[in-house]
């Protein structure tokens, strides 16, 4: 059935409304000096005591301000960023034979004198047995959906690592997307350990040898700070929603706060280059980080407020934490797009993408290879179905 373009057409005339509601505005800028001379240390102490009435995942306040902004030089070259970005054809349960295949592409871009880059893409098909299953033999739990994006995430730890040692020094480590394997709160307790060795295990490479690592997020839609915002207001009153003893205007604020994301928020606190304070995820998962609990700030790299992760050990180090704030910064600056984003980021997902061409190649040559032997492959009757021409 074709869309209702007329029924269509009035809904965004009241999303464009909404969007331009000049109330919206008043109450952003609250929060913005709210932020300023919020109580941190009577905060802190409410977050983390995890209140059950308080169901929202917040962000604990490392220093004792929540509404600062720094400032960095840009760094001086010779230096060297290194990143990796993964892709993957998922097991399709349509399919006659299970496997996954990940493509981690990398790049490691010199400044400096001797400027360099260095683009690569490793490809790796998994068909055995201890690849595709967890625990294979016992509960055989498949490596598919969020537990496939784990083990992608895993590889391209082990890639970035490679690239790393082999960059000139100093050097940055660059992921894009969130440090925190927020997949795995679902899981069980046997899942989460057998995935957190691995990918723990990799971050503790990183920390031997002395290299920070970050992760990168641009456009966060987080809202962590924004809902420790919300549990500064319920100080001194009833915690119940449906019993709050706020006055209007306060109800109206903490309203507020649970639809704007944090990018919001720090866009009129951040000038250009300026980054936030830092503050760790109450994430239950990142319970099982140990010493590489994840943590982040936000930075204005001029033309967005992006979200940069990364473990505590590099968040506690100050020259550390000014080198990822000022390499990401100067790569931003090099980046020919808008909005600016790290050209290191830009090649390494270059070279992972896998094109639509290339997905039905891998088809073709699975089926040829088991047409060689024999072995008919046959799609299920569903998907066969999708590939027909509809009526």
């Amino acid at each position: 059935m074709p869309l209702q373009l007329e029924v269509l057409s009035r809904g965004v005339e009241r999303l464009a409304a909404q969007a331009s509601d000049g109330a919206g505005q008043q109450l952003l800028e609250e929060a913005q000096r709210r932020l300023r001379r919020v109580d941190v240390e009577a905060l802190c102490t409410r977050l983390r005591i995890r209140d059950p009435r308080f169901p929202w995942l917040t962000a604990v306040p490392t220093d004792d301000t929540m509404g600062a902004a720094y400032s960095v030089p840009l760094p001086s070259p010779p230096f060297s960023v290194v990143a990796t970005d993964g892709s993957n054809i998922p097991p399709d349960r349509h399919n006659p034979v299970r496997f996954y295949v990940l493509n981690v592409g990398r790049a490691t871009l010199t400044y400096g004198s001797r400027p360099d880059a260095r683009l690569k893409a490793t490809t790796h098909l998994a068909c055995e047995e201890e690849e595709l299953y967890l625990n294979p033999g016992r509960e055989h739990i498949p490596v598919d959906g969020e537990r496939l994006g784990i083990k992608m995430a895993v590889a391209e730890l082990e890639a970035l690592f490679e690239a790393a040692q082999e960059a000139q020094p100093p050097v940055l480590a660059l992921l894009d997307g969130s440090l925190i394997l927020w997949g795995l709160q679902s899981e069980e307790r046997s899942v989460q350990a057998a995935f957190l060795q691995e990918y723990l295990s990799a971050l503790g490479r990183f920390r031997e040898v002395d290299i920070p690592l970050a992760s990168y997020i641009s456009y966060p839609g987080g809202q962590d700070v924004a809902n420790s915002l919300r549990v500064s207001l319920c100080q001194g009153h009833s915690a119940q929603c449906e019993s709050c003893t706020l006055p209007p205007s306060e109800q109206e604020l903490c309203k507020f706060l649970g639809t704007v994301r944090d990018r919001e928020i720090f866009s009129g606190l951040l000038e250009a280059g300026q980054r936030s304070d830092i503050f760790e995820s109450t994430s239950a998962i990142l319970d099982r980080y140990g010493e590489h609990r994840i943590q982040f700030f936000y930075l204005n790299n001029g033309d967005e407020i992006l979200r940069l992760e990364a473990p505590q050990w590099v968040m506690r180090d100050g020259g550390k934490r000014d080198m990822v704030h000022g390499l990401v910064l100067d790569q931003c600056k090099r980046s020919g797009g808008y909005p600016a984003y790290p050209p290191v980021l830009q090649e390494a997902h270059e070279q992972a993408v896998i094109s639509s061409a290339e997905r039905r190649l891998v088809e073709e040559m699975v089926a040829q290879a088991l047409a060689a032997r024999g072995i008919v492959y046959i799609h299920s009757a569903k998907e066969s179905s999708k590939r027909r021409r509809g009526v």
